[in-house]
């Protein structure tokens, strides 16, 4: 008997590992213990579920081999997607379940991490590599323990060290500041990519050591493209010199002074307690609201309530701005009527005195929550896109505000596009390393100088709760899994399993590991007093670019 044909004989018997995946529209799906939920692309809602019976109506069926009892979970991939080594699954694994909330599919080999902004405040020596020139051979180098000495010798030629580093330069007002002793004239320049290309750089002061401890601030000149940065030159004087560098550190240069914000999503919170809001706002130095306005019938419901609120926040020096926000309103059903909401807002601030106005709307859509499944990541993108648009036509000269992830810096062509339409970003920086929070905000502060807009940096003060992530490696062909991977009327669905086990229909994957995420790299919550304490640095940073509009505080209140 062939070994392939086994396997089925055995699904087929009567009674013996009843269980089947079915995939059935939602409506007619049977009930099951175990099951997800599916939205076409056409917008019809499905449902994968296992259970013990072999045929239901209207529905796909796929024998499992094995008793239902030992399905733990399932899950739908993108119809599209291929996955190759590795998948992570991430979820609530409560009461000996485990409910995906998210999924990644790793790449056999993974890209190069991009180059990261030159940090503010570090000791640049400590990572950056030297190399001498000169044809004379007459200057000598050397970095150790994040210190430099150069020593030249006299002559006509040029001669100096190249100074690199894996960074890139911030769009923001920057200079350098040195710490150094010696004597010596040492011209110091800089080049990007296409300087470096034909051997060119710019000027940028010059270090005169006189033999004493100093410090000099070198600034940066115009007319660089500061994402192509490529090197640091600094030259020898044609007398023999010698400079001994201390330490060599990126500082901002002016400082943009910026209010702080926040969300209030309850809309009793304003409209039943507004005094009180507006007294907590002025103690946290808060000095703007992001609040949920709501209409009716295609106008702003309460308009008398909302000028007085309006007036009342201004009185305090606090702006007020209208929320939305929902990840469908960028299905073309939802666009149309997103649109009108934004004509309302821009309606009631034509007729209210400018006292009342609100100062923009912002629109918290997050696409990337409907899950790929449902739409292709490039879809989204497109629909998000056609939505802002309309968004645009319909605030007219009204501000209009969206709110974006940090991990969107890649999104280049989404973000240009983007800002076509919008007056500003607010960026979900969702982390707790300051540095982590310094990687993620500056692609956003360069967009906004790039484009001439403005950014917000947000972070999160909320509960988070701990979820666990899951790593699946792909095995051999008919080796027995911890998950096996189906491919069902055109859907990919994910079988996580309780014990291991094989299908002939079926890719099998390896649960070889798991951790738990507690929230504590993401928000503040269980230490409000380190945001706090944080906060005035942040500001000083991100005041180095014109365009920052200030640190955005999410469940702050």
């Amino acid at each position: 008997m062939s070994r392939y044909l086994l396997p089925f004989l055995l699904m087929s018997a009567p009674g013996v590992h009843a269980a089947t995946l079915h995939l059935c529209p939602a409506a007619g799906a049977p009930a099951g213990a175990v099951g997800t939920s599916i939205t076409a692309p056409d917008e019809t809602r499905l449902r994968a579920v296992v259970v013990d019976a072999a045929a239901v109506p209207g529905c796909r069926a796929l024998r499992l081999g094995l008793d239902a009892a030992r399905v733990q979970a399932v899950y739908p991939l993108p119809r599209d997607a291929n996955p190759e080594q590795t998948i992570l699954l991430q979820g609530d694994d409560k009461d000996g379940g485990f409910d995906v909330s998210e999924h990644t599919l790793l790449p056999s080999k993974p890209e190069p991490d991009p180059a990261g902004p030159m940090p503010f405040g570090d000791n640049l020596l400590d990572a950056m590599g030297v190399r001498s020139f000169g044809i004379e051979e007459r200057v000598q180098a050397r970095l150790e323990n994040g210190r430099l000495r150069i020593d030249c010798k006299a002559g006509s030629r040029p001669a100096g060290v190249l100074l690199r580093g894996p960074w890139f330069l911030p769009r923001a007002e920057l200079g350098l500041q040195a710490s150094f002793s010696g004597s010596g004239q040492f011209a110091w320049q800089v080049a990007d990519a296409a300087l470096a290309e034909r051997e060119g750089a710019r000027d940028m002061g010059t270090l005169a050591a006189t033999g004493r401890q100093a410090s000099a601030r070198l600034p940066l000149p115009g007319g660089l493209e500061p994402g192509q940065w490529r090197q640091f030159t600094v030259l020898c004087p044609n007398a023999a010199a010698s400079l001994a560098l201390d330490a060599l550190s990126l500082e901002p240069a002016a400082a943009t002074r910026a209010p702080r914000s926040t969300w209030i999503w309850r809309r009793t919170e304003w409209r039943e307690r507004g005094a009180a809001l507006i007294d907590w706002a002025a103690a946290e130095k808060i000095g703007e609201l992001f609040i949920t306005v709501p209409l009716a019938e295609g106008k702003v419901a309460e308009p008398e309530a909302l000028a007085a609120f309006v007036r009342d926040a201004g009185a305090r020096g606090i702006a007020i701005t209208a929320v939305e926000g929902d990840p469908h309103m960028i299905m073309p059903a939802q666009q149309a009527p997103t649109a009108a909401r934004a004509r309302a807002y821009a309606a009631y601030n034509a007729a209210a005195e400018p006292a009342a106005r609100l100062k923009g709307m912002q629109f918290d859509v997050e696409p990337y929550l409907i899950p790929a499944h449902v739409l292709a990541p490039s879809e989204r993108d497109r629909r998000y896109l056609e939505l802002a648009a309309q968004l645009r036509e319909a605030a007219g000269a009204m501000r209009l505000e969206f709110v974006v992830p940090f991990w969107w810096d890649s999104k280049t062509e989404l973000l240009r596009e983007l800002a076509r339409h919008a007056d500003m970003l607010s960026v979900m920086d969702y982390r707790t390393d300051p540095g982590q929070i310094y990687r993620f905000a500056v692609p956003f502060l360069d967009w906004a100088a790039a484009h001439g807009k403005q950014v917000r940096i947000a972070l999160e003060a909320g509960p988070i709760g701990a979820e666990v992530q899951r790593r699946y490696r792909r095995l051999e062909a008919g080796a027995k899994g911890d998950m096996l991977m189906f491919e069902l009327g055109g859907q990919q669905l994910l079988v996580l399993l309780r014990e291991p086990a094989s299908h002939p229909q079926a890719q099998a994957f390896r649960l070889t590991g798991s951790r738990r995420i507690d929230g504590s790299a993401t928000t503040f919550h269980a230490d409000k007093g380190a945001l706090t304490r944080l906060l005035p640095k942040l500001e000083s940073t991100f005041g180095a670019w014109k365009g920052f509009a200030g640190i955005a505080l999410h469940e702050w209140r």
